[in-house]
């Protein structure tokens, strides 16, 4: 899961309060805030089904902080 958040470091924490309120596995979090930059990025790895992947996608970009959200699919064999 990818996120493009506003806010900065505020921004990437209400997505990080999702994926914990929420109770996903995330395996691996990289965030990425930079000063004078308007917009920051999350990539999580978040073992999910696609139905699963499509709700929490929904639930991120309900948050006002999210600019974009996407998934990126990843063979786990």
């Amino acid at each position: 899961m990818i996120a493009h958040v506003t806010g900065g470091l505020d921004g990437v924490l209400r997505v990080a309060m999702v994926l914990r309120s929420r109770r996903y596995s995330v395996r691996d979090l990289v965030v990425d805030v930079r000063e004078g930059s308007v917009v920051s990025e999350i990539r999580a790895t978040v073992v999910l089904t696609t139905q699963q992947a499509d709700l929490l996608l929904e639930r991120l970009r309900r948050l006002t902080a999210v600019v974009d959200a996407h998934t990126i699919e990843t063979d786990v064999s």
